[in-house]
């Protein structure tokens, strides 16, 4: 199966109804088309889709198996929940998906693949955001729960999605030449990466919650 550059954006474009919205297909090529997102996009697809049999069960596998899926499926899988009226369930897939999104990001080395993260906020983020922060208290147990989740579990999907996002899958989609750069940062710089990505995430929130309290 061919994978698309961009894909989940026409999943969130179709899913919301963007008329106006135009993706280009673009073939991943090379090191890109190795990348692990066929059963991430299949799960997007049914989380967002009509079927209410396929939806019922690609949720109940994301939940029992949260940490085989990538980000762009949590964010779909907090987006379902909260149109179910399962607000607070919604609200710990949403921060999970915003964290491990940030982690994801902090491990690529194309800066303008990083841009999905805020295009993944955008579009699954305003009601969330809006119904959570009205309850200080609840959320800072929530993103407790988030981070405590992250920092004790290893993700076992390909941190590469993200790349698919950036200019150098689509400069390599668009040219003959093989794409030899390194796509993510060294492995025995990870371990770091994930601690500073969490640690800045949860102080970040802490600090608000903070000026909240005052």
């Amino acid at each position: 199966m061919k994978k698309l550059i961009l894909l989940f954006s026409l999943i969130i474009a179709s899913s919301f109804s963007y008329s106006q919205t135009q993706t280009t297909e673009i073939e991943a090529k090379g090191i890109f088309s190795e990348i692990a997102v066929e059963k991430q996009n299949l799960a997007v697809e049914r989380i967002l889709g009509k079927d209410k049999k396929e939806k019922k069960a690609i949720i109940e596998t994301v939940k029992e198996n949260p940490n085989d899926f990538n980000p762009p499926v949590l964010y779909a899988l907090s987006h379902e929940l909260f149109e179910q009226g399962n607000n607070d369930e919604a609200c710990y897939w949403f921060y999970l998906a915003q964290l491990r999104a940030r982690y994801d990001a902090n491990l690529c080395m194309d800066n303008s693949a990083k841009q999905a993260v805020s295009v993944l906020n955008n579009n699954f983020g305003p009601k969330i955001n809006k119904y959570a922060f009205q309850d200080i208290e609840k959320l800072e147990k929530t993103v407790t729960n988030v981070v405590n989740f992250v920092r004790e579990h290893e993700e076992n999907y390909d941190h590469r999605w993200i790349n698919l996002h950036g200019m150098w899958a689509m400069q390599a989609g668009l040219s003959d030449k093989e794409e030899t750069r390194e796509l993510s940062k060294p492995k025995d710089e990870w371990k770091a990466i994930k601690k500073k990505t969490i640690d800045d995430y949860y102080n970040g929130f802490i600090e608000y919650v903070k000026s909240q309290k005052k």
